[in-house]
């Protein structure tokens, strides 16, 4: 690792983990009483829609939207997560809701993509760790190998055909469904 990396990877992962931290808190309610945490979730959902829709999260934004998946109804043809964090045991994994952690009903399928290089996917293999929704559906990690100094950002892993082949599709595939509705795959 160059001096550049040794240096600028330990104050991104403070700034990374601090964000996490926070959302994790559930705290920082408004005058209404609604958390950071919920608020958050709350713009996710909207953003979301009535689905079906093909949802891709990076970093913090995958446990975000983990947990804004099990409130929504509709379907998730496909959950992309990227460089995740999810199964971090000390920092993230004991304070996600709903506990023990699982994949939500309405996930029809869940590619979790990782580097070897990326500092926050450090349990890369959801699948060891998350339990399936009814219908069976686990993440299934996938590596992929990126080049450079700081490979955790969502531009650099969809860059990778491997990554962004499977999302596109997906959203091909989820064009022609009707509004509300998705066919399990």
């Amino acid at each position: 690792m160059g001096a550049a990396a040794q240096w600028i990877t330990p104050k991104l992962m403070v700034r990374e983990l601090g964000q996490v931290a926070r959302y994790l808190a559930r705290g920082e309610a408004d005058a209404a009483g609604s958390g950071l945490d919920h608020r958050i979730r709350a713009r996710v959902l909207a953003a979301i829609g009535e689905g079906p829709a093909v949802v891709v999260a990076h970093s913090l934004g995958s446990i975000v939207t983990l947990e804004a998946l099990h409130e929504l109804p509709s379907a998730t043809p496909l959950f992309v997560t990227l460089g995740s964090p999810i199964a971090m045991r000390s920092v993230v994994w004991p304070r996600l809701a709903p506990q023990p952690p699982r994949v939500p009903e309405g996930v029809l399928r869940w590619r979790n993509y990782w580097d070897r290089d990326d500092i926050f996917a450090v349990r890369p293999h959801l699948e060891r760790d998350m339990a399936a929704n009814s219908s069976g559906v686990l993440p299934e990690s996938r590596r992929v190998d990126s080049d450079g100094v700081w490979v955790h950002s969502a531009e650099t892993y969809l860059a990778r055909a491997s990554v962004a082949g499977p999302v596109a599709e997906a959203l091909a595939e989820t064009a022609t469904l009707p509004h509300g509705t998705a066919d399990a795959q």
